[in-house]
């Protein structure tokens, strides 16, 4: 293992010059932030990797938090801080963009740098956040205080660690571990072996405190991870199920044969056509695509939309007797977003029948009778106890039904449960395939081409 860590370690350390740009470029934002900050009492706190020398080799952002006193209405608090971030990338010489987390924040970028400048209020304890990014200058100070300095390696080492099994980030696309959870689990454990070693024997469930928190209920929580400053928070809310069991499973495996490979990013190879075609024919299914092109907006929105779009489709095929046996949603946030279907039942006959109430149950059978005496495919008869009848089915191919969903309005498809960025965009044009066909709608699209061999598990 000492090897395998070594030789992981020179690969994502920053090399002096890196550090010593780092620092330099740092020091000039806070001196370009503070001189706006200073015009309104509020106090600049660099934040992030780079306060502890935990930053990985190719990372190249840096994170100013603007702290104002606590008595600034939130409104004037969103205005001010994006007029100060503003004014900072613009003096020194960078581009900026507007992102949205709690309250909006400048995203500025200066050379090849990605630097986010964040208001937040400026409080004397934890306890009296308003919002989530006060707690940020909590945590500065809390990993501080409580992580050794030769520790610093032990987080790099577990950051890559969870980027090369494609966790590392607590983001609503990535739903994995964020840095600060990293840190967190370097203190608590001591080193980046004895992490690995815990966390391999984790069950879903698992609850960790650092100073013997008094552990908050989280439903449905695979791990909880509590704050310790702030014992009302999950600090591993954002890690799912899926995520969870992969990092303990990969744990597992690294501890019985370590290896380079958990520290490498593994690219897989698109799937092209003749090897889905194969694979098809292999599984015995039939996949649906829905293609459109993305919402204009945050990674934030849209992921949670379109998992819960992929979600309510799944559950509208199901409601209709199709059945779905694996589905999932992908977008490259410009361009496409895709929604793919591998359907176990993918056509129905034509009649469905439907049971009905007891021979028993004299008054509901006679409603049940004249409700379908003029039925054209069966007449109600009885099998077993209870009354049956057979009717025609408006679908029965599962495409056509979903072609038939998708061709609504907004307002219809918002009513049947389809998020709204997600609808505004489909009646702005979408496409569906089958099968091969799903080739027709991503082209050349290297990237829909491997989510495509993400979404069968298949290894290239």
């Amino acid at each position: 293992m000492d090897s395998v860590l070594k030789r992981a370690l020179k690969g994502i350390i920053p090399t002096k010059k890196e550090e010593k740009d780092m620092q330099k470029i740092s020091r000039k934002l806070l001196i370009a932030v503070g001189k706006f900050a200073d015009k309104h009492n509020a106090d600049t706190i660099l934040a992030g990797s780079i306060t502890r020398n935990t930053w990985l080799k190719e990372k190249k952002e840096i994170d100013i938090f603007v702290a104002f006193p606590d008595n600034l209405p939130d409104k004037d608090l969103a205005t001010i801080g994006l007029q100060i971030g503003k004014a900072a990338i613009k003096s020194m010489g960078g581009r900026h963009i507007i992102s949205y987390a709690q309250h909006p924040y400048v995203r500025g970028f200066v050379g090849k740098y990605q630097v986010d400048i964040v208001p937040c209020y400026k409080l004397d304890s934890a306890d009296k956040i308003k919002s989530a990014v006060d707690r940020t200058p909590f945590h500065v100070k809390f990993i501080e205080k409580n992580m050794r300095s030769e520790q610093a390696n032990d987080v790099r080492l577990l950051k890559q660690f969870c980027k090369s099994a494609g966790v590392y980030g607590a983001d609503l696309k990535t739903e994995g571990l964020s840095g600060y959870m990293c840190d967190l689990l370097i203190i608590k454990y001591g080193s980046f072996s004895n992490t690995i070693k815990n966390i391999s024997n984790w069950k879903a469930g698992s609850v960790i405190t650092l100073q013997n928190e008094v552990a908050q209920k989280f439903e449905n929580a695979p791990l909880v991870l509590i704050d310790p400053v702030d014992s009302k928070r999950n600090v591993a809310a954002a890690v799912s199920p899926k995520n969870f069991e992969f990092l303990v499973s990969r744990a597992k495996n690294f501890c019985k044969k370590p290896s380079d490979k958990f520290f490498t990013i593994q690219k897989r190879k698109p799937m092209e056509r003749p090897e889905f075609l194969k694979l098809k024919k292999l599984r015995g299914t039939s996949v649906i695509a829905v293609a459109f092109k993305p919402p204009k907006v945050v990674s934030d929105i849209l992921w949670p939309q379109m998992r819960r779009f992929v979600e309510r489709m799944g559950q509208m095929l199901r409601e209709n007797d199709f059945k779905p046996m694996n589905c999932a949603g992908w977008s490259d946030e410009k361009n496409i977003a895709i929604a793919i279907f591998e359907m176990e039942v993918n056509n129905l006959p034509n009649i469905k029948k439907k049971v009905g109430p007891s021979v028993f149950a004299h008054t509901n059978s006679q409603n049940f009778i004249e409700h379908y005496a003029k039925n054209p495919v069966r007449k109600p008869y009885v099998e077993g106890v209870n009354w049956v009848v057979e009717t025609g089915r408006k679908h029965v191919n599962a495409a056509y039904y979903m072609l038939d969903v998708l061709k609504q309005n907004q307002k219809t498809l918002e009513a049947v449960g389809i998020p709204s960025h997600i609808a505004e965009y489909i009646c702005k044009g979408s496409k569906i395939a089958v099968d091969e066909k799903i080739y027709g709608l991503i082209k050349n699209n290297k990237e829909a081409k491997t989510f495509i061999r993400n979404f069968f598990g298949y290894v290239s």
